[in-house]
């Protein structure tokens, strides 16, 4: 069943803007810094004597002048609540949104989005108190609290028609942009909903780090095509919504992707599906496909690296023999051979069958008294072996490479290997690959290194690729619609859209092809001593210079 979210510029652990607390804060007697065992006495006073003046401005005291965090998120989560007492509706929302904005990771912060909503619901914004509460009810708070917004939500749902609706009949007039994000959020894809989500919210200023935050509205899209193209449907029918981020989902994207060009609505899809970009000129993609990444990878090796001759030995299975294909397509193109490939079964742990079939292992076999000695002599010769594979079956492919005799070749790999259990999982052996990944958290690129900070300082948590991908995606189109003389103009996003060119992205400098493919250069990476790190060349080259992958 079709859900629909509005994420009015407060979700998750988020508020609009950094807000300073209410005017009478500011009016707070200028006195020493008050202690954390000085709060204690303050709520003690304020449970004792809920209306006392003193301890109130004791209270404010202490949040303006604590100079460390202490338990000023617990204060600010009091002052918001005695001051919707008060009825003094705006200075409750204030200390809420600076409580949420100051301390994203503070243990009351569900408690603050729920009374935040509460606030934002008899206030008249409904909009906003419904972000709030799905917040809520999509976190991890306790069952106690997501109840509470659960219940809140259908007594709001039951109240009149959504928000989509009600501003579908707005003159387009002064309407502030916003963008749409199509996503799984319930079922089994919904972590990677979750993760593009975090993507989503970080570009769009909603955790209040600098600016105004951008609304960003959110529909549950599930694997069949009949949900995407409701949800584009109801997108299209919301004037401020300029543009679509996603779907995720293969199954789902070439839907979604028809009916917003149908609508002539500007969408950047998340998903590897083959055929996107043909349907119309409001389509584009951002995503790191296997084409992409074996073909940047092949022309590294060919032109960056030297090699000459390759062997390719890959899993049956989609993402193998796509890697494979593509791989061996852009060697060829760049004037190198494919001397040898061999697949094997997906989940193999054995490669002796493998490696012995590609490189033509012959063996000789002599005897030392009654010991019978092999010695393995590899026919096919090639200075590079590519495994489009995971990062296991690498550390179990090297001690065969050894075993056969099979030196001097350079490993590389695909970005199923850009992983820390990589470094647990392999040995010397596996010093010096190389391969190639759509996004690497701890690259010193300036754009990346920032964006990765920032994610860090909000979710607590290291950045993956769905994150860093989903947050160009929606940065892009808040860059474009931002732009003076776009605002919700759908036709002049897409002219700006079209245009795209070396835009500054968490995952590199950023252009559109004619296709409607973003491109940039992917992070080439090492293993070097057991670290993970980026390569020299790749560090060197980080203007793009030479034209990898055309």
């Amino acid at each position: 069943m079709h859900t629909r979210l509005n994420i009015a510029a407060l979700l998750i652990c988020l508020v609009l803007t950094v807000c300073p607390t209410a005017g009478h804060a500011q009016d707070a007697p200028k006195t020493a810094p008050l202690t954390d065992g000085d709060i204690v006495a303050i709520f003690e006073a304020l449970d004792a004597r809920p209306g006392s003046a003193a301890a109130l401005a004791a209270l404010m005291r202490y949040i303006d002048t604590k100079p460390d965090p202490g338990h000023v998120d617990e204060a600010l989560l009091r002052l918001g609540r005695i001051r919707a007492d008060e009825k003094d509706l705006d200075a409750a929302a204030s200390a809420l949104q600076r409580l949420l904005t100051g301390y994203p990771a503070s243990p009351v912060k569900f408690e603050a989005l729920l009374d935040l909503a509460n606030v934002r619901h008899t206030q008249g914004s409904d909009a906003d108190a419904r972000s709030l509460l799905e917040a809520v009810v999509m976190s991890d708070a306790n069952i106690r609290l997501r109840a509470r917004s659960s219940l809140l939500l259908k007594t709001m749902d039951a109240s009149g028609p959504g928000p989509a609706q009600a501003l579908a009949s707005a003159s387009l007039a002064g309407l502030t942009p916003s963008i749409g994000a199509l996503l799984p959020l319930k079922g089994s894809y919904a972590r990677y909903g979750a993760d593009a989500l975090k993507g989503i919210l970080l570009a769009a200023n909603t955790f209040g780090q600098t600016g105004s935050p951008i609304e960003v509205f959110t529909a549950d899209v599930e694997q069949s095509g009949a949900s995407a193209k409701a949800a584009v449907e109801e997108m299209a029918a919301n004037p401020r919504v300029a543009g679509l981020v996603g779907p995720l989902i293969s199954a789902s994207a070439l839907e979604a992707a028809l009916a917003a060009q149908d609508k002539r609505l500007p969408i950047i899809t998340l998903s590897q599906r083959e055929g996107l970009l043909g349907a119309g000129d409001f389509i584009y993609r951002n995503f790191l496909t296997t084409q992409v990444q074996a073909a940047f990878l092949a022309e590294y090796a060919c032109k960056a690296m030297g090699r000459k001759a390759f062997v390719i030995i890959y899993p049956q299975n989609n993402y193998g023999i796509e890697l494979a294909k593509h791989f061996s397509a852009e060697v060829l193109r760049q004037g190198c051979t494919v001397a040898a490939e061999a697949s094997y079964p997906p989940g193999t742990t054995d490669f002796s069958q493998a490696l012995r079939q590609a490189f033509d292992v012959k063996v000789k076999e002599t005897k030392a008294g009654r010991r019978v000695i092999k010695e393995y002599t590899a026919q096919v010769q090639a200075d590079a072996l590519y495994m489009p594979d995971s990062y296991e079956a690498a550390a179990l492919l090297a001690p065969y490479l050894n075993y056969y005799n099979i030196t001097g070749v350079q490993l590389l790999g695909s970005n199923a290997w850009n992983s820390p259990g990589l470094v647990e999982a392999a040995d010397k052996r596996l010093d010096g690959a190389v391969f190639v990944d759509g996004f690497f958290a701890d690259s010193e690129r300036p754009e990346t290194k920032a964006f990765t900070t920032r994610f860090r300082e909000v979710y607590g948590a290291q950045p993956g690729l769905i994150e860093a991908y989903s947050y160009d995606a929606a940065k892009i189109i808040i860059a474009m619609m931002t732009a003076p003389g776009t605002g919700v103009d759908r036709d002049a996003l897409n002219a700006r859209l079209r245009a795209l060119k070396n835009f500054k992205g968490a995952t590199g400098d950023l252009s559109l092809d004619a296709n409607g493919e973003v491109k940039r250069r992917l992070f080439i990476l090492t293993l070097k001593n057991g670290v993970i790190t980026e390569t020299d060349a790749a560090q060197r080259d980080t203007d793009a210079k030479k034209t990898l992958v055309k």
